[in-house]
């Protein structure tokens, strides 16, 4: 196994939380994170993925400390308390009323966070970080009036004001449209090259493949670490017209398939230079092509706690 040589920004060491279900906890207790070990390191990109209910919302939780582990340890940049890794915990879009201005979001997150830059002056003080999210010339437009990836870009500079060297993603591209993805996803990336650890939670994990965003993908199933899917090698392949590729070719490549702009083809017995070659002589030009990794769907049955893998 190859060690990531990057220091540790959040360590999860066999960490389980229990929740009260009913009215001021009076029902039973439920486990939503069970023994979950984990670790995130500097500048790296942590894809969480799962369906509803698997414990992704609690994993952000423990990770930014908003909550304590029933038992397991957690810590933040090898320590037992967040005060240095400063994690902060960010949606798709502000939690502010949508009448305030960018820079007045800004302004009044930074009161929130007690921060000393609140003494400089009111018209400069965000200037530079609205521009390092893309928000330049953005600073009187309201929240309301804003596009979804400009809300995305909000937020991510609300959680910059606290210089933090972790932040947590609760489904950051849910109201983004494609394009918008694309540049949802560029941003952070663009957040983790400055050495900051970022952990997505989501339920698209085929999407942030697709949108090269994570370096890891870890699945959550039932408030368990799971094994991902064995996967098979496909070819995957730009053109510029799919939907003439695939009327000149479906019938000779069974596996063809089509993912937004992208199509792909299972390499069972073939090779790549095969496919191309098909391609070729039906006429399909190939702008661009890679050979990847296909996982099988989530939400495949784990062995009965207890059992053997």
């Amino acid at each position: 196994m190859i060690t990531d040589p990057r220091p540790s920004v959040l360590e999860f060491e066999q960490v389980t939380r229990r929740w009260r279900s009913g009215i001021l906890g009076a029902g039973r207790e439920e486990t939503a994170l069970d023994s979950c070990t984990l670790r995130v390191h500097v500048g790296e990109v942590v894809v969480v993925t799962g369906a509803g209910g698997s414990g992704k919302s609690t994993l952000l939780l423990l990770a930014s400390a908003q909550t304590a582990p029933t038992s397991g340890t957690v810590r933040w940049g090898g320590a037992p308390e967040p005060d240095a890794v400063r994690p902060q915990l960010i949606g798709a879009r502000p939690w502010e009323y949508n009448f305030l201005t960018v820079r007045q979001a800004l302004a009044f997150h930074a009161d929130v966070l007690a921060l000393r830059s609140a003494d400089l002056p009111p018209r400069t003080r965000f200037v530079p970080l609205m521009a390092t999210v893309g928000l330049r010339g953005r600073s009187r437009c309201r929240l309301g009036e804003l596009s979804a990836i400009d809300r995305l870009r909000v937020v991510v500079a609300q959680a910059l004001l606290a210089e933090p060297a972790l932040i947590c993603c609760e489904e950051p591209l849910a109201f983004c449209g494609p394009a918008e993805r694309h540049l949802g996803a560029r941003l952070l990336r663009s957040v983790a090259a400055r050495g900051i650890g970022i952990l997505v939670a989501t339920r698209d994990e085929a999407g942030a493949e697709d949108l090269a965003l994570a370096d890891r993908v870890v699945r959550l199933d039932r408030g368990r670490v799971a094994p991902r899917a064995p996967g098979r090698s496909v070819l995957e392949l730009s053109v510029p017209s799919p939907e003439d590729a695939m009327r000149r070719l479906a019938g000779r490549l069974p596996s063809l398939a089509r993912r937004g702009r992208r199509l792909r083809v299972a390499l069972h017995a073939t090779s790549p230079e095969a496919v191309l070659a098909l391609f070729r002589d039906a006429g399909v030009r190939v702008r661009a092509s890679r050979v990847a990794e296909e996982r099988a769907p989530l939400g495949a049955p784990l062995p009965a706690r207890g059992a053997s893998p």
